[in-house]
């Protein structure tokens, strides 16, 4: 069973959803851009866990609406398939060019994420990151896209220190087959 190492409230995925269809209408709306493919299927649920508990510290801390397609798309589309994993990326991109802000989420930038930043920057929307390792890589991709460096921020606040954290260090031992 996964367990996460900041010891979430029982029913933390059911308050996230409550949340969500309560407030969703607000209008402002934070892209979360963080891994999900993965080596083995442990992988890829700890990176989809780790995108619901993205979403869950954002609603929590910040009272914002996020998406993070890849957190629930899995279970409508086969990654493995590749017209239903084209179909999942083009949702994800048309749901980043709908958001006010895009936050990279983890310790990585993966293939997928790059598309998805790449996408932002084009509709220039804001993106935020918070693991300062990726702070070079990120300038590269802005310099790449010659977008301007503004819409770049490193944050650095407390309380989202979490969201810089990958999918294998938040979530220890091994997912249930039950």
């Amino acid at each position: 069973m996964l367990e996460c190492i900041f010891g979430l409230p029982r029913n933390w995925e059911q308050d996230l959803e409550a949340g969500i269809l309560r407030h969703g209408g607000n209008g402002h709306r934070v892209y979360i851009c963080s891994p999900q493919r993965g080596a083995d299927w442990a992988e890829v649920q700890r990176n989809i866990l780790a995108a619901r508990f993205y979403m869950y510290n954002i609603w929590v801390y910040d009272r914002q609406v996020s998406r993070a397609p890849h957190a629930y798309l899995p279970l409508l589309y086969c990654d493995d398939n590749p017209g239903e994993r084209s179909d999942a990326i083009a949702i994800g991109l048309s749901l980043v060019a709908g958001c006010s802000a895009l936050y990279v989420c983890g310790n990585r930038i993966t293939e997928g994420m790059r598309n998805e930043i790449i996408q932002a920057l084009y509709c220039k929307i804001p993106i935020t990151v918070f693991d300062p390792n990726l702070s070079d890589e990120m300038r590269r991709l802005f310099r790449k896209a010659v977008a301007n460096p503004r819409l770049l921020k490193l944050n650095e606040e407390p309380h989202h220190k979490k969201l810089g954290f990958s999918a294998e260090e938040l979530f220890e031992g091994v997912p249930c087959d039950d």
